[in-house]
C-alpha cells in the first residue's frame, strides 16, 4: 500500500526526493478519497453548508475543491492513469462475461464439495434446495440468490465469505466501496480465497515455486502492493480489474483509519457477509 511504502522508505532512510514523491502519491489518493466521500454525502442529501462545516473550510472552498466538475476531472485523470499502470502491455486478460463468472462460481462450489467429500444430493437436502437447482449452480448454468448460495456453502462445510465475491461477479453486482477497514480486508481476502477455490487449489500457494509472500497473501496475513496482487490474481485465472477496487478500498480505509491490521489477520475478523 502507498502508506506502507512511505513508512518503509522512511525506515530505510531513503533520499528526500523519494520521500517527497511517495508522500505526494499518498496525498493524491487521500484527495481522491475525500472527493468521493463528499460526493457520497451530497448524494445522501448533505448540502454544501454542512460539507463545509464538517471539512472546516468555507462553503466556497468546498464547492471549488469537490464540485461535480472538479471531481469529474479528477476521476477521468485517475482512470487514464490506472489504465496504463501496473499492467504488462502484452497481457491477455481473462474473460469477464457473466457466463464465465457463473462457471467460476460453479467450479469453486464443486471443488468445495470434492474437498469436503460431500455428495451433491446430501448438500442439496441439507441446504433445502432442489437437486436440479444445485446441479445447475455447479454447472455454471444459473446463479441463485445469495441466501441460497450461503446455505449451500455452509452445508458443504465451507466459509461463505470466500464465495461472496464470486457470487457478486456472477450476478453482475458492483458493490459500493469505502467500507470499514475490517470489512474491506474481509472482502479483499475473501475474493482471493474464492478465486483459489475456483482454480482448484487449497494449499495457499498458486504454484510450487512462489515465495512466502504469496502464501501470506492467500492465508489472509498480508495485503501486498498492486503489482504482487495483480500477479497473484492472474495466476489464479481471475480478472485483476475486478479485484483492484477491493485492493484500493483497503488502501483508502487504512489511509484515513486508526484501525490496525487484525492480530490474527483476516481470519480473526468477523464474518461480514
Amino acid at each position: 500500500m502507498l502508506a506502507a511504502e512511505l513508512v518503509e522508505a522512511e525506515h530505510r532512510e531513503a533520499d528526500l526526493q523519494e520521500l517527497l514523491e511517495r508522500a505526494m502519491a499518498v496525498g493524491v489518493e487521500v484527495e481522491h478519497y475525500l472527493g468521493a466521500a463528499v460526493h457520497d454525502a451530497r448524494a445522501k442529501g448533505s448540502n454544501w453548508s454542512e460539507v463545509a462545516h464538517k471539512a472546516r473550510v468555507s462553503e466556497a472552498t468546498a464547492r471549488a475543491k469537490w464540485g461535480p466538475r472538479t471531481l469529474r476531472r479528477q476521476m477521468q485523470h485517475r482512470a487514464r492513469q490506472g489504465a496504463v499502470s501496473d499492467v504488462p502491455p502484452a497481457e491477455v486478460r481473462p474473460p469477464t462475461g457473466l457466463s464465465e463468472h457463473r462457471q467460476r462460481l460453479g467450479a469453486a462450489v464443486s471443488f468445495l464439495l470434492r474437498m469436503q467429500d460431500k455428495a451433491s444430493q446430501t448438500v442439496a437436502r441439507e441446504a433445502g434446495v432442489s437437486a436440479s437447482g444445485l446441479s445447475r449452480l455447479l454447472a455454471g448454468q444459473r446463479v441463485p440468490d445469495w441466501p441460497t448460495v450461503f446455505t449451500v456453502v455452509t452445508a458443504a462445510g465451507g466459509r461463505p465469505e470466500e464465495f461472496r465475491l464470486l457470487w457478486e461477479w456472477a450476478r453482475g453486482h458492483r458493490q459500493p466501496t469505502r467500507r470499514s477497514a475490517t470489512a474491506s480486508l474481509t472482502r479483499f481476502h475473501g475474493a482471493l480465497r474464492g478465486l483459489q477455490w475456483a482454480a482448484g487449489r487449497t494449499d495457499g500457494r498458486p504454484g510450487k515455486h512462489d515465495d512466502d509472500t504469496l502464501a501470506a497473501v492467500l492465508s489472509g496475513e498480508l495485503v501486498p502492493d498492486w503489482a504482487t496482487t495483480h500477479q497473484l490474481v492472474h495466476q489464479l485465472c481471475g480478472n485483476p480489474e475486478l479485484v483492484r477496487p477491493l485492493w484500493e478500498d483497503v488502501q483508502y480505509t487504512f489511509l484515513l483509519s486508526h484501525d490496525f491490521f487484525p492480530d490474527l489477520g483476516v481470519g480473526g475478523a468477523k464474518d461480514l457477509t
